[in-house]
């Protein structure tokens, strides 16, 4: 079953890319012991499969109205 969903080139990107950076960056200047690294890079590969496989099943729709004129 596929969802229906607004075009992402109205909208804002939904990566985990953004998300791994800053809390890389944030577990290194805290100084965060590995199994914290391991909990996020976990994490982050959970939300990066699930936001494949999402780009997969989703059928992407432009806003009524939007860029007409």
């Amino acid at each position: 079953m596929k969802k229906v969903a607004i075009k992402s080139s109205s909208l804002p990107t939904r990566s985990p890319l953004m998300f791994a950076i800053v809390m890389w960056l944030l577990c290194d200047r805290l100084a965060a012991p590995a199994w914290a690294y391991g909990v996020l890079w976990t994490i982050v590969a959970l939300w990066a499969v699930v936001f494949v496989i999402s780009l997969f099943s989703t059928t992407f729709r432009d806003v009524p109205g939007f860029g007409e004129k």
